[in-house]
Order: structure tokens, then sequence, then C-alpha cells
């Protein structure tokens, strides 16, 4: 008995040897998500790393083979982005963005500055988009570019939570002279939308939200955004 033990553990730690030199370009994609796009792998499954990460660039990835998971985390410090991940659910993901290294093309937002920084309990997928979420986000881009556009924000913060198949962030912040509440919706066919309003009495806000986009009445600033998101 003793020594069918020892020759079963020595197949398991054969087999286990043999899926850890697997390339990862031959396992990875079984776990990654369809809706990830083309990525380029190098290495092992032990020890590999993934390329042509949009934003991000490279990636150290760590699979682990019998939960069908992986750890993955990218970034340099500026952009940033962790998580453990599988084909339906990414959990403990944290990502922070510099918005200045983004490829903007709306010449509205050229040159401004400031980070997103979002943090996941839990982001649920498939194809038919988001199937449950948990986790917050906040932004301090109206703080920080009052020399772009003459007039500062509050940071504006809120949850993330997913609606009828939407990934959806609900922010607002508010300060001594405004407030403001933004609804950033994000579905599965690749469209955005995004509603704005600002209430404010500052009186620079009138000559520069409207540059902006934004509608006014009385005190009252809205725009709506919708496009493509890849």
């Amino acid at each position: 008995m003793a020594r069918k033990r020892w020759i079963f553990a020595g197949h398991a730690a054969g087999f286990a040897a043999c899926v850890a030199a697997l390339p990862l370009g031959w396992v990875a994609p079984l776990f990654v998500p369809d809706e990830v796009p083309e990525l380029t792998y190098h290495g092992t499954v032990w020890n590999g790393t993934l390329t042509d990460i949009p934003v991000f660039d490279t990636a150290n990835f760590d699979l682990h083979p019998l939960s069908l998971s992986a750890d993955i985390e990218a970034g340099d410090g500026t952009n940033y982005v962790s998580a453990t991940v599988n084909r339906h659910q990414a959990r403990d993901a944290r990502v922070v963005v510099d918005l200045s290294t983004l490829p903007l093309t709306d010449q509205r937002l050229q040159g401004l500055v400031g980070s997103v920084a979002a943090n996941l309990i839990l982001l649920g997928y498939g194809p038919e988009g988001c199937t449950e979420a948990e986790g917050t986000v906040r932004t301090d881009v109206l703080q920080r570019n009052g020399g772009n556009m003459n007039w500062t924000g509050p940071e504006l913060s809120g949850p993330i939570t997913c609606e009828t198949g939407d990934l959806v962030a609900i922010l607002k912040g508010e300060d001594s002279e405004q407030s403001i509440d933004a609804l950033l919706r994000f579905s599965a066919d690749s469209t955005y939308r995004v509603d704005i309003t600002a209430r404010t009495s500052r009186a620079e806000a009138g000559t520069i939200l409207p540059l902006f986009g934004f509608s006014s009445t009385g005190r009252d600033f809205k725009l709506t955004e919708q496009g493509k998101w890849r």
C-alpha cells in the first residue's frame, strides 16, 4: 500500500511539473475571458508574462490550473492593475490610470491630468455583459485641471454596480459652492453613456462648462455623451 502511495505521488508530481512547463500561450487562453483583446504570451505556466496590453503594456501572469484562475499584475505604478481572474469573474481587482497617458482622441480632453482609481471586490461577466459587481471608483480630474479649464470641481467618488448587463458607476462630489453628479454606463455591445449634472454658483462655470459641451438652465449644467468604448 505504501509503495502504491509513493508511485501515485511520483506520477502526480511528474504531471504537475509537465503542466508547469507548458507554454503560457497554450494554456492562458483557456482562462482568459473572450472579451479581453488579443494578447501576446511569453514563458511558461509557471513563469509567464503577457505583453501588448492596452494602457498597461506588460503583465506578470501566475496561473492556477486546479482552480482555473490566474493572478495578474500589470503596469509600472502610473497605470496599474491587479486581480485574480477566471473566465467569468475578477476578484480583488485594483485599477489606477493616469489620464494624461491615455490615447484620448476628443480634443476637449487633450492635456487633462488626474487619475481614476477603482477597487473591485467582485466583477462577474459573460456574453450578455456584467452579471455582478461590487466596488468603488474615484477621480480627481476636476480638482487638478484648474489651469487647463479655468474652473475646478470636487473629487468624485461612488459605487460600481451592474444593471441589466451594464457596468455602472455613480459618482458624486461637492464643495462649498457646487455639487457634481455623474452616471457612467458601459454595455456589452461596446457602447457607453455618460450623464453629468453640475450645480454651481461659480461665475466662471458659465463660461467654461459650455466649451466642454454642457448646456445650462439657471445654476444647473448638464452634459450627455455616448459612443463606443472599444
